[in-house]
């Protein structure tokens, strides 16, 4: 929990009321603090409507674009976002600041629809609560004209309303409140906008990460392992059902890590969800679910050779930490314990760990994949050639000839 820290020269009381959850049905209330902090972060107290529709839009893309959030049916900012998306060739993982400065330049009619169709009522409906009393009994069509009537009056306004101008000026004492206390308001927000969204999609995993811009992710340890795997065994694409030699990767790119369930409904690195790729292969793949009749079995195949391979050697054995987070039973739950853990029991877990992901992430929206030119040979095995002349560039604790001797065997 947040609070906010208290000015006897400004409404903290009401102000804290603002984003209650009960009340927060809408996400227009939390985006619209946000657009008039960023704004107020740069020094300006007079704001245009149309600046923080912008920052809403912008702020909300991430949500709805690369995460695939639900911000609920009637909620208007997310048709916005779900238009610009569908008729505009803008980025997913577009920089916020250069997705803002698109959108206030864009000359699209619906898209200027849309957010003129946000003045009309949320720059007022954030200030009702300040004027409860006031308003009591007041029609509905009648309240946005007491609400800017009031405001102009009030000397200790959150912020004055300009329906000609179409703007906003924030009240002086609320201005050297916001920037004085500017990363605890903006931390208030994102805590209740997390509960917001966490309501309107309540199985979807790492919500608090959802919230802003993608990190950056560093996926070395992953290929190493891999690289260092392939090395032993030749391994197989399994998308494509061909193996990474030299001819394959002059043809479909270098050796890539994918995210069998993307990166962006799990939001996280974990070996568990990670496999080998061709490059070329893993960009066609993208943001999508692969299919799992063509796709599940080679998957569990090929991580349950890399979890061998990780539990065999000493530098890679920090990674099976990863491996906690799958459902294995109980008496395997600590590192030691995954030694024991035979293919039966591995596969098993790894099953129930990834199809529920995998059906909420379709429930979402996430689309299924299969590649175009996908070739069944059936095989019975992810690995290939044995490529038992090079040396793997980390200290084994068994032989490379035993450890593949162990790997025929499975």
């Amino acid at each position: 929990m947040i609070d906010l820290p208290k000015n006897s020269e400004v409404d903290i009381r009401i102000f804290g009321t603002l984003l209650e959850y009960k009340i927060l049905s809408a996400s227009y209330k939390p985006f619209w603090l946000s657009g008039i902090i960023k704004e107020v972060i740069n020094g300006k107290r007079e704001i245009g409507f149309k600046e923080i529709v912008c920052h809403m839009i912008s702020s909300a893309w991430y949500p709805i674009v690369q995460y695939k959030l639900s911000f609920g049916q009637s909620d208007k900012l997310g048709d916005i976002v779900e238009y610009i998306r569908d008729q505009h060739e803008i980025p997913a993982d577009e920089k916020e600041h250069v997705l803002f400065k698109t959108l206030y330049e864009l000359q699209d009619k619906e898209v200027i629809k849309y957010i003129e169709g946000l003045y009309k009522l949320v720059p007022y409906r954030m200030l009702s609560p300040f004027y409860g009393e006031l308003l009591r009994g007041t029609p509905e069509k009648e309240k946005n004209r007491k609400i800017t009537e009031y405001a102009l009056k009030d000397e200790n306004a959150f912020y004055k309303i300009y329906p000609k101008q179409k703007m906003i000026v924030i009240g002086e004492n609320w201005y050297k409140y916001l920037v004085e206390n500017q990363n605890i308001i903006y931390g208030w927000i994102n805590y209740k906008l997390i509960y917001f969204l966490q309501k309107k999609n309540p199985n979807v995993p790492a919500i608090p990460l959802k919230v802003k811009p993608p990190y950056k992710r560093d996926l070395s340890k992953a290929e190493k392992m891999w690289r260092s795997f392939n090395r032993f065994v030749l391994l197989k694409d399994i998308y494509i059902n061909k193996r990474f030699d030299e001819y394959n990767l002059e043809r479909y790119g270098q050796l890539s890590i994918d995210h069998f369930i993307p990166w962006s409904f799990v939001l996280h690195d974990e070996m568990w969800n990670l496999i080998p790729s061709f490059k070329n292969i893993n960009s066609s793949k993208s943001n999508r679910l692969p299919d799992m009749d063509t796709y599940f079995n080679d998957f569990c195949q090929i991580q349950y050779g890399a979890f061998n391979f990780m539990r065999s050697h000493t530098q890679m054995k920090p990674l099976l930490e990863d491996y906690l987070h799958i459902n294995i039973p109980l008496k395997f739950a600590h590192k030691k314990g995954l030694q024991n853990v035979d293919e039966e029991e591995f596969k098993k877990a790894l099953t129930n760990t990834i199809l529920p992901l995998y059906q909420i992430a379709y429930n979402q929206g996430y689309g299924i994949w299969k590649y175009k030119e996908y070739e069944n040979n059936n095989s019975e095995n992810c690995f290939y050639n044995i490529n038992s002349e090079q040396e793997v560039d980390i200290v084994a604790e068994e032989s490379s000839e035993s450890y593949l001797k162990n790997i025929k065997k499975e």
